[in-house]
């Protein structure tokens, strides 16, 4: 029967206590790669911010865990506010704010730290100035501001930039229509934004690209509808987008709740492909970052009688290519009266 030596036992101890700490490492680092997983359904990102009226008619900013659970409310005012975009880090958030939602002089844009609770305001004039977007290093904004060259109040708008301390203000888009809710590319390059420069109507905007310059403006899509709210896949290739379909204009509110929006994607040589199908609202979509969900809302009308009273805006995701379309989260106090998120 052979002996083992102290120098073999503690040989054997070091090896054992490597490998448990490198199993323990591992796994560690296997669990921080895992997808959380709602209901079945695996999703790359952690926190939905969005806008709601369930605590304040004119509408509050609040953040919640992807499975609805643990809801944060953000903002504590008598203003509204909404467009919310996270930044790159998902450590702050950009959105606009006004009087209220008609008072189209006083919206500014403003970033909100979500580890602080510090605010920046970043615009302050008396035109509307919204929708703001994240450049991919987390530096810039870009925006819709309805200003003409002077800075007055100008019936349509120009996209602008400009740094998240207030300061180097740009225009990147001069056209006489307007052009709105614009989206900077996860690669930095491209911007793509709605306008109706080339269809002179307003209702009737069309999905446009550009530079990052704001040169080579390219048209996606061409259709006869309205086309919204971009939002580009994670690898800046694909576009999704919302669309009106019914006649009429999307703004004319007792006309366009009764009509379908669903939602499409467009490529860059402007190939579309159709993904939802809904006699109602599909509307808003916004892409997961790992480019394989695309969350949007599901508004279910709510009838007294024949006729509609409100919606039910239910967050649903699906499929990049339309299918799988489940619930993400069950509704609560705030599925009436939801409004623009991110995610």
């Amino acid at each position: 029967m052979s002996k083992i030596s102290t120098l073999d036992k503690i040989v054997f101890c070091v090896s054992l206590a490597f490998l448990i700490l490198l199993g323990g490492f591992i796994l560690r680092f296997s669990l921080l790669r895992e997808k959380p997983e709602v209901d079945g359904i695996d999703v790359p990102n952690e926190k939905i911010v969005f806008t709601s009226k369930a605590d304040s008619e004119k509408g509050e900013l609040y953040i919640m865990d992807v499975n609805g659970s643990n809801i944060e409310r953000l903002t504590f005012n008598d203003f509204h506010e909404n467009n919310p975009a996270l930044s790159p880090d998902r450590k702050k958030v950009a959105f606009h704010r006004s009087k209220s939602e008609q008072d189209w002089s006083s919206y500014e844009i403003y970033i909100l730290d979500l580890e602080t609770g510090e605010e920046t305001r970043l615009t302050n004039n008396n035109v509307l100035d919204g929708h703001p977007d994240w450049s991919p290093d987390g530096k810039k904004l870009i925006f819709a501001s309805f200003r003409d060259a002077q800075g007055k109040p100008s019936s349509t708008a120009d996209i602008y930039m400009i740094n998240v301390d207030g300061t180097g203000l740009t225009q990147l888009t001069d056209s006489p229509y307007e052009d709105n809710d614009p989206e900077w590319s996860p690669d930095g390059t491209k911007i793509v934004f709605k306008s109706t420069r080339d269809t002179k109507m307003v209702g009737k905007e069309q999905i446009y690209v550009m530079d990052a310059d704001g040169s080579n403006v390219r048209r996606l899509t061409f259709n006869n509808n309205s086309d919204h709210d971009p939002s580009w896949s994670p690898d800046s290739k694909t576009i999704a987008f919302m669309r009106y379909e019914g006649p009429g204009i999307i703004y004319t509110v007792d006309v366009s709740l009764l009509h379908p929006v669903n939602i499409y994607k467009v490529d860059l040589n402007g190939v579309e492909e159709k993904l939802t199908d809904y006699e109602y609202l599909d509307w808003l979509p916004v892409f997961s970052g790992d480019g394989e969900k695309i969350l949007f809302y599901k508004s279910e009308p709510i009838f007294k009688g024949d006729t509609i009273v409100g919606y039910r805006h239910r967050l649903t995701i699906m499929d990049i290519d339309g299918s799988n379309q489940r619930t993400l989260i069950p509704d609560n106090e705030h599925t009436n009266s939801m409004g623009n998120f991110d995610w």
